[in-house]
């Protein structure tokens, strides 16, 4: 059984003081003096300053506006009028609302959000603090500690040796848990559970599950709070609820071909064409050709891969690809992909509740067995 790798005290250090190097740096302005040039730049004062597509998208819904009537206003109009028209907005609901905090990167120096409240972010320094107390607290070991520049984030896995749990009747299944503790300027702390598959030491983190926790504020009562949830979890050995059934259903679940496809992309972009030896996208798709049956729906097309394996096939490559073949693959990519494989683990599966047949999949109507049709 492979061992499950953990940062060393010298590694921590690195990251830590990457982290706080890393922090978002904020600036509070008339929302007047903003002006949307495209939707990768804005102007400031005579400077012009590169937004990301999550900054564009915050700021039209800062605005009122989705993305979908952005993208059909630019179809029928050309980008300076799209602009112009978005500043128009903009301009209007600085009656209600004066002032926006612009949120930039330190390190690629694009402004990765914008808030309304300037409180609206917990720093990096106050986050390791909180990440220190509960290692300490629940002999937690790190296993990945990514920091993203792009939107100013920090992700990091821990678990506790000693909290292994199995699945009942599933043989080869044993799990350790722990959690995933994220900072970011926008959505604050957030803390979810983590898993690590012994068999072939893949981490997981199910973001979805009830267990999630998001802090926005270090207030008393918030804090508060927050240490009677992580009291819970630790009654719990932070084994995610529901966990042993939802592993259960998504090994007897098959992924459609929509799911497939979609795993397959995540981690393609990672190891390119090595992606097929994890989900055999093309294999499938082969098999569908031989058989001459187009795939019309994919959500409703039936793959030979389980949910189970999928999901396995994505936490592999975030484990095992940034120390054997990924080119450039970093921690913060590892752990995005693992949310991305928990995210999958834990929605509704395109296929799932399918009411199962007694009859083989391959049964012919066969005359004998047409009652109706056999009636004079």
């Amino acid at each position: 059984m492979p061992q499950i790798q953990t940062l060393s005290s010298d590694i921590i250090a690195n990251r830590k003081a990457e982290t706080r190097n890393s922090q978002s740096l904020r600036k509070t302005v008339a929302i007047r003096d903003i002006q949307l040039i495209n939707d990768t730049t804005i102007e400031y004062q005579g400077k012009r300053l590169v937004i990301t597509k999550d900054a564009f998208k915050g700021l039209m819904k800062m605005i009122g506006m989705s993305q979908t009537f952005a993208s059909k206003f630019e179809k029928l109009f050309n980008p300076e009028t799209k602009a112009k028209f978005i500043n128009q907005m903009k301009n209007a609901m600085a009656t209600q609302l004066n002032e926006m905090t612009i949120i930039l990167s330190p390190t690629t120096k694009k402004v990765v959000g914008f808030s309304k409240k300037a409180t609206d972010l917990i720093s990096h320094d106050r986050f390791i603090g909180l990440t220190d107390r509960l290692v300490d607290q629940n002999g937690f070991e790190i296993t990945n500690w990514g920091v993203d520049a792009n939107n100013g984030s920090v992700t990091i896995n821990a678990f506790n040796p000693k909290a292994q749990f199995g699945v009942d009747g599933v043989a080869n299944e044993v799990f350790t848990a722990g959690l995933t503790m994220k900072n970011s300027p926008l959505g604050g702390i957030q803390v979810m559970p983590y898993v690590n598959r012994l068999w072939c030491a893949n981490g997981c983190t199910t973001a979805m599950a009830s267990e999630s926790y998001a802090l926005n504020d270090l207030s008393g009562d918030s804090m508060e709070k927050f240490f009677e949830h992580m009291s819970q979890l630790r009654k719990n050995k932070f084994i995610p609820t529901g966990f042993q059934d939802k592993v259960k259903q998504a090994i007897n679940t098959p992924a459609s071909m929509r799911e497939m496809s979609w795993a397959h992309n995540q981690i393609k972009k990672h190891v390119g064409d090595k992606a097929e030896s994890w989900i055999p996208l093309m294999e499938n798709e082969a098999a569908y050709s031989k058989a001459n049956i187009g795939i019309v729906e994919p959500k409703s097309a039936k793959s030979n891969q389980s949910i189970w394996s999928v999901v396995n096939g994505m936490t592999h490559v975030a484990t095992h690809a940034p120390d054997m073949f990924a080119i450039g693959m970093q921690d913060k990519d590892s752990t995005e992909l693992m949310v991305q494989a928990g995210n999958l683990l834990g929605r509704q599966w395109n296929l799932q509740g399918a009411t199962r047949s007694p009859f083989a999949e391959d049964a012919h109507m066969d005359t004998v067995s047409q009652v109706g049709a056999m009636l004079n």
